[in-house]
């Protein structure tokens, strides 16, 4: 049985590439992901003057020095090029910088990450195309803020990863914080570029000066690999699907227990290659606070289950590159299945049977829409608006798919 070959996580390869700017020499980065998201964070780095070189995900980037302005950054639709880049260029940038990007792009929330950012002497200036930025008059020493991040932590994972590369120690402090998950992703990309910060509940110190050039294998994508591991559970065949770290600190490895759970058979066969087997045996009953990303094809998975499903801490998905909570219960309901949201943080999903006259599904030009649209035609079929959106983080999606599907 041949893997499916799953590309390189989005999440890791965008900390990767701005951690490889920050850190003082030449690293190189293999197995990273090819995909829009990836392309504007590597095309932003060279246009402020970082020395980039890609080829066939593999970087070679010599970092350690000021951000240098002067080229417009252009960001698509990528929130974490935008939330990663903001603070290393409100801190330390030479000079004003434009960026611009889709439109929704900047609906999405900036505040809490601006914060501390125009309290150090930042200023920015927002339009209808994007917004200016003017960095502070000196950069920092150091940081010491309170971050509301209840709504993100990718606030905090901006700030963390420029506080690495300041004169001396940071000290980020919260009470709430969204996705938790993706901080400890966060430390262990820190600690892998030379740098011993240390995470706790509600604070997180990080010595400064302290990132080092590296030389990284970058792992899979769990959240890529979240539709196959749904497919598997909806056809009862058994799927092989790698390369996938099980150690690694990526949120979206809950699809493991979440599958088992609900009846499904995993197992590791070999360092990276994970075997899924088996039906669902019943519904789902998940709680996605640190996991959201997998909302929508959980969603999906739920509305072809053989039972009532309810999947919680989906309070964040409305911020997303599309509102995901009243996109999923569209999905279910274009499927077949009921679903009912509750408060903003629950969707309840029963099955059902789909009509045969149904209109095409759009997935509002969201990636994580056409993915899980992906699981739930496997058993009812259907039309797929705008399915090129999945070149934000899986080019080759709709390929893989098809090829798994005729096997």
């Amino acid at each position: 049985m041949r893997p499916v070959r799953i590309p390189g996580s989005k999440s890791v390869t965008n900390r990767a590439l701005l951690l490889a700017a920050l850190a003082p020499g030449e690293s190189r980065l293999r197995g990273g992901l090819e995909a829009e998201d990836t392309r504007w964070m590597c095309e932003a780095l060279g246009n402020l003057g970082c020395d980039v070189s890609a080829d066939s995900g593999q970087w070679s980037l010599r970092g350690g020095h000021r951000p240098q302005t002067g080229t417009p950054l252009w960001l698509g639709a990528s929130g974490t090029t935008l939330r990663f880049l903001l603070p290393w260029l409100a801190l330390t940038a030479t000079g004003p910088v434009r960026l611009e990007g889709d439109p929704r792009l900047f609906e999405r929330p900036l505040g809490p990450l601006l914060d501390p950012l125009l309290a150090l002497g930042a200023r920015w200036a927002s339009d209808a195309a994007g917004a200016w930025l003017h960095p502070c008059p000196e950069p920092p020493r150091r940081l010491a803020w309170d971050i509301d991040a209840s709504l993100s932590s990718q606030f905090l994972t901006g700030l963390a990863l420029t506080a690495a590369a300041l004169p001396e120690t940071s000290l980020l402090t919260w009470n709430q914080v969204a996705s938790a998950s993706y901080l400890e992703l966060t430390n262990q990309w820190l600690r892998r570029f030379g740098c011993e910060a240390d995470l706790q509940e509600t604070h997180w110190r990080i010595p400064g000066n302290s990132l080092r050039a590296q030389d990284l294998e970058l792992p899979g994508d769990w959240s890529g690999a979240a539709a196959f591991l749904a497919a598997a559970a909806v056809t009862g065949r058994s799927l092989r699907l790698g390369p996938l770290d099980p150690e690694d600190a990526q949120g979206d490895r809950a699809m493991v227990d979440i599958l088992r759970a609900a009846g499904c058979q995993a197992s590791w066969v070999g360092p990276q290659e994970l075997q899924v087997s088996g039906r669902l045996q019943r519904g789902l009953d998940a709680d996605l606070t640190n996991c959201p990303d997998l909302g929508p094809v959980l969603a999906a998975l739920a509305a072809l289950a053989p039972g009532p499903s309810e999947l919680r801490g989906l309070h964040t998905l409305p911020l997303k590159e599309c509102d995901r909570l009243d996109a999923s219960a569209d999905l279910v309901r274009w499927l077949g299945g009921e679903a009912q949201i509750l408060g903003d943080h629950t969707l309840r999903i029963r099955p059902g049977t789909p009509s045969r006259d149904r209109r095409p599904f759009d997935p509002r030009n969201d990636h994580r829409m056409a993915f899980a649209a992906a699981v739930g035609g496997l058993r009812e079929g259907g039309d797929l608006l705008t399915p090129h959106c999945v070149a934000k983080t899986f080019p080759t999606f709709w390929e893989v798919w098809r090829h798994m599907v005729a096997c």
